[in-house]
């Protein structure tokens, strides 16, 4: 037997080894993860009931809020020749019992301090509107847009103590700040990072090359300037712009390279980010409205999507724009976290829940506005487009609950000693590893990845090998042994691949070379047929 057949049988039988420890580690995985909710009380995401409130005029939601046991809506009414605008027009109190919403009295939040501020509001700027609410740490701030833009408002502030609300003053706009748009910072390249040719390119950090030359913005993996060829081709609206005219931005995020692009001429950034480990180039222009990092360095998550280390990604057609990163909700438990957008223009938000074992994003929910409460139940409401007086409020339960909330535990295992979030970032290290075994042999560095990040996880864990957490290093460990043999095994494969590959190439052009020959040739005797017929042969 050859060589070449030897080495790829070994290869074969390394593939297989690890396909049938991926199976078992999976299955220890899933039993654990059981015991895991089991020992925890995990709760998930589900929807519970839908209600609905009702105001004394008609109107349309914009926002709600909750206390202990207290929910305030916030509203807008068209009142046409009202002359004065009260508390009373644009907010209402509920008592939820869990299930229903029962109207209380507003009078506990009507201080004169406020009612003064709140007449003062609606007399100087007649078309003020009430915009939303904002919560951060103990002050809760009513915000309301006082001009033609979302972003020229006047901010009342109130401290929050169990369910009583202090007015405090309306002299708060500086604290009402919007994210950066980024949760990272772009690097502009320079001319430092050209590289001239006959295809002149920019070289960012020696990992992809960019230019938007010659009629097109194309993305190289090659530094190459003689081909103009790449693995990712859009055509620019000005075809004759050089290398400098273009602004070019980028940020490395482990194994993602963020592109920021604005060929010359053109008004708009795009957006495309480069999978290093795939070598693919995906266009995500959502990624200019707003970009923030997914815990422990799993990827980035942005209005429409989420795109992991991996190179996996996931786009959600929600028909949504203008959404900005208004803040992250951390389940106590670790292993859900919940990524608010939010478009101030026309109050909508946008929820996107990862789960960090599953690495995935749920389904979106779109609202106009969420309220949480300590046991981890959400109020959402979705405003219709008229004015009325009923509005639906769904009731879900969630894993979001508030920091005093105890859940059913069972305290005396060895799971509960070694914590709900350390259980977590292990079995989310597991995920990561099947997630490797399943990718082909196109992913850059697989088994050296699969070698490393097994060593990591045994490593880390001392709890890997206990019979209560299902001996999860068993098959890791037999995926570390197979991962680091067939990294040799596998390199002897794709040496064989390749001079097969250039000698199946070299034929071909030998036999295309014939052939012309042949066209070309004028068989005046028997020796020029046979001459020829043993080239062929040969």
């Amino acid at each position: 037997m050859s060589s070449a057949s030897l080495a790829s049988g070994t290869y074969e039988v390394l593939r297989t080894r690890l396909r049938e420890s991926a199976t078992e580690l999976r299955s220890r995985f899933a039993k654990l993860n059981a015991a895991r909710s089991a020992v925890f009380g995990n709760v998930e995401t589900r929807l519970m009931a839908t209600m609905h409130v009702t105001t004394d005029h008609n109107c349309i939601p914009r926002d709600i809020y909750s206390t202990k046991n207290r929910v305030l809506l916030g509203y807008n009414v068209q009142f046409g020749l009202k002359t004065e605008i009260t508390p009373k027009d644009v907010l209402s109190v509920y008592r939820f019992d869990g299930e229903h919403a029962h109207q209380e009295s507003l009078d506990s939040l009507l201080s004169p301090q406020f009612q003064r501020d709140f007449q003062e509001l609606y007399r100087y700027y007649r078309n003020a509107t009430f915009s939303r609410f904002l919560s951060t740490g103990p002050n809760l701030y009513m915000v309301f847009q006082i001009g033609k833009t979302a972003s020229n408002i006047k901010a009342f502030k109130w401290v929050v103590k169990d369910e009583v609300l202090q007015y405090i003053d309306n002299r708060r706009e500086s604290a009402v700040r919007q994210h950066p748009k980024h949760e990272f910072p772009w690097k502009r390249a320079t001319r430092d990072h050209h590289r001239q040719g006959t295809h002149p390119h920019i070289s960012i950090e020696d990992q992809v090359f960019v230019e938007c030359v010659n009629g097109d913005l194309t993305i190289k993996v090659e530094d190459n300037t003689e081909d103009g060829l790449g693995i990712y081709r859009e055509p620019v609206d000005s075809p004759d712009q050089t290398l400098d005219d273009a602004e070019t931005f980028y940020a490395i995020l482990g194994n993602l390279i963020l592109l920021k692009i604005r060929p010359y001429q053109e008004r708009d950034y795009r957006y495309l980010v480069f999978s290093t480990k795939r070598s693919t180039v995906e266009r995500l222009d959502s990624i200019g409205q707003s970009c923030v990092l997914l815990p422990n360095d799993h990827g980035i998550i942005f209005p429409n999507g989420f795109v992991l280390q991996t190179g996996q990604s996931k786009l959600f057609d929600h028909k949504l724009a203008n959404l900005q990163f208004d803040r992250m909700i951390r389940s106590p438990n670790g292993e859900d976290f919940l990524y608010l957008f939010f478009n101030q223009d026309d109050g909508v938000y946008l929820q996107l829940r990862y789960n960090l074992i599953r690495q995935e994003v749920d389904t979106p929910l779109v609202c106009h506005g969420q309220a949480f409460f300590e046991n981890g139940q959400m109020l959402s409401m979705r405003a219709g487009e008229a004015a009325q007086k009923h509005h639906a409020i769904q009731v879900w339960q969630t894993p979001f609950t508030g920091t005093d909330f105890q859940p059913t535990v069972q305290s005396e295992t060895l799971l509960f000693k070694i914590g709900n979030r350390d259980l977590v970032r292990g079995m989310a290290e597991c995920q990561e590893l099947l997630t490797l075994i399943d990718k082909d042999e196109s992913y850059a560095d697989l088994y050296a990845d699969l070698g490393k990040r097994s060593t990591n996880i045994l490593d880390a864990y001392f709890w890997i090998d206990r019979e209560e957490a299902f001996k999860l290093s068993e098959p890791i460990q037999q995926i570390r042994e197979a991962a680091n043999a067939a990294i040799d095994e596998f390199e002897k494969v794709t040496r064989v691949r390749n001079e097969t590959a250039a000698a199946l190439e070299s034929t071909e052009k030998q036999t295309t070379e014939l052939l012309k020959t042949v066209e070309r040739t004028r068989f005046e005797k028997v020796e020029d047929f046979v001459q020829q017929l043993a080239s062929m042969r040969t």
